[in-house]
């Protein structure tokens, strides 16, 4: 009877904890379906929430409004020191030509004139369209520019042909062809040929002799003619020149002015050595240009109006730096493109204006072998210069 009730006994324990275990297996069971109701986050859901926490900070970095670092002394300060290096390399030139107690040698000039155009070729390649391509392809502009990757190259190449369009309208323009130029060269000719003494004239020469010289006063007519055509070409590449220079200097101050910090000293540094170098290029064209009247006034007046173009870009620049977003896409898209298209007009200005001019003109082609040797190295260094300058700013 007692084993009986053992018995009896261990089997009630045995079930009660086999009722225990499965109550325990079915809690956990509900637990867990409890929990799938709940669902975890799928992993593309949490990686597009952290793309979306990106995004919107970098949509706060490209739109950010100010400059950092910006020091309203040291940009007012820079205003005149480029408008006083500018002024200084443009007037020079004109001054030691007119001025007879400004004893400067004309070789020094000269150097200094293929040194600048040395100087504004690397700018072109090497600063303005660097600059172009570095903007156009900025994370904030975000495809805004399509699939083409060749903006800045295609914009200058664009400004060299609306340049050289520009340049060949004028010249028709106040010029004249070359077919009407040499009509009316040879009318000329033909008139001083044709034409008989005057009544308070002597007639000195006889028939024969008069009609043997008319050959020479022909070819004086001609030699005459070209030589007032010439300066008058010349005259109108000199303030092409001009014009594409101020253009791209305004673009340049506008720059300059919404830089800050460490970065402004050596950018101010960098365009006041090509400001004054370009406008000594640009002088000395000017200063070989015939006024007639009031030379030395009008052609400080000339280099005047290259200085001042520079610092007219830092004011514009002062006056909207507070509301400048220098990574917005807008802005960066803007100065891309006028860093490209200012890319063309240096390049265009340069190699035509001035390395063609000036190397094929008559002067330097008849200079001594060392004269032209120092030439060519003047314009070599330019280049050099301003390349290695382009790894600071």
């Amino acid at each position: 009877m007692t084993s009986s009730n053992s018995a009896m006994a261990t089997r009630s324990l045995s079930v009660s904890s086999a009722m225990a275990t499965d109550s325990a297996d079915n809690a956990q069971n509900d637990n867990s379906a409890g929990a799938e109701q709940t669902p975890l986050p799928a992993p593309q859901d949490a990686a597009a929430a952290r793309d979306g926490s990106d995004e919107a900070q970098a949509q706060g970095v490209c739109m950010a409004a100010g400059v950092e670092g910006w020091d309203r002394r040291l940009q007012i300060g820079g205003v005149f020191i480029i408008l006083g290096v500018s002024a200084l390399g443009a007037m020079l030139p004109v001054a030691c030509k007119h001025v007879a107690w400004l004893n400067v040698n004309a070789r020094l000039l000269t150097l200094g004139k293929f040194f600048g155009a040395g100087v504004i070729l690397a700018t072109a390649f090497v600063h303005m369209l660097g600059g172009a391509t570095e903007a156009l392809k900025d994370d904030c502009v975000d495809g805004r520019m399509g699939d083409f990757d060749s903006w800045p190259g295609f914009l200058a190449m664009v400004a060299v042909l609306a340049m050289h369009l520009m340049e060949h309208v004028l010249t028709a323009r106040y010029i004249g062809s070359d077919s009407e130029l040499a009509h009316t060269l040879s009318r000329h000719a033909n008139t001083l040929a044709d034409a008989s003494p005057g009544a308070h004239t002597p007639q000195l020469l006889g028939d024969e002799e008069r009609k043997a010289g008319e050959p020479k006063q022909r070819a004086a007519g001609h030699m005459h003619g070209a030589l007032f055509a010439d300066e008058r070409r010349r005259q109108l590449s000199t303030y092409i020149l001009e014009l594409g220079i101020a253009l791209h200097s305004v673009i340049v101050g506008m720059t300059l002015a919404v830089t800050g910090g460490a970065e402004y000293k050596t950018l101010l540094a960098a365009i006041s050595f090509h400001q004054f170098f370009e406008g000594m290029a640009l002088g000395t064209r000017i200063a070989e240009l015939n006024f007639k009247r009031r030379p030395l006034v009008l052609g400080l007046l000339n280099a005047l109006v290259f200085a001042l173009t520079t610092p007219l870009g830092q004011t514009i620049g002062i006056a909207v730096r507070q509301s400048f977003a220098p990574r917005s896409p807008t802005t960066l898209v803007t100065m891309g493109v006028l860093d490209s298209l200012s890319a063309g007009i240096l390049m265009y200005s340069a190699i035509v204006n001035l390395l063609v001019e000036e190397f094929a003109a008559p002067e330097f082609r008849v200079s001594s072998r060392n004269a032209r040797i120092a030439c060519f190295a003047a314009m070599y260094a330019g280049c050099a210069g301003m390349s290695i300058i382009g790894k600071w700013a």
